[in-house]
């Protein structure tokens, strides 16, 4: 028996290449389908994006990090953490002092500085 050494080329009827497309426009990715189907061609779902996709072909972003981003992406994100805890407290204390001095009558108003719009939540009692 001999061994033939020609490659064998794979041929994948619409119905597949419709099916892929339907994943690959739900989001999957292309590395991720190749693998899953065993789709071998770099370029091939690529192709299939430009004739059957009703998206254009999206490029996969990868993100390189150094080991000091990852520490320093660490430290703001429990920063944040921090301070996102912090203002909590302080909303709580807010409503503790304002619930005590209507209960004593004093009227909270809240006026805008009109150097700024948002900010300037200047408290006055009256």
């Amino acid at each position: 028996m001999v061994q033939s050494s020609k490659q064998r080329l794979k041929r994948y009827s619409e119905a597949f290449k419709r099916q892929v497309m339907a994943e690959y426009e739900q989001g999957a990715s292309v590395t991720w389908l190749q693998r899953k189907y065993g789709i071998g061609g770099a370029q091939t779902i690529k192709r299939w994006v430009q004739r059957y996709g009703r998206q254009p072909f999206r490029t996969e972003v990868v993100m390189v990090q150094t080991a000091e981003d990852v520490a320093r992406f660490r430290e703001m994100a429990q920063r944040i953490e921090e301070l996102e805890h912090l203002v909590s407290e302080l909303v709580l204390e807010n409503r503790k002092l304002r619930a005590a001095l209507e209960v004593h009558g004093i009227e909270v108003k809240k006026s805008v500085s009109p150097s700024c719009g948002t900010c300037g939540n200047r408290e006055t009692s009256r």
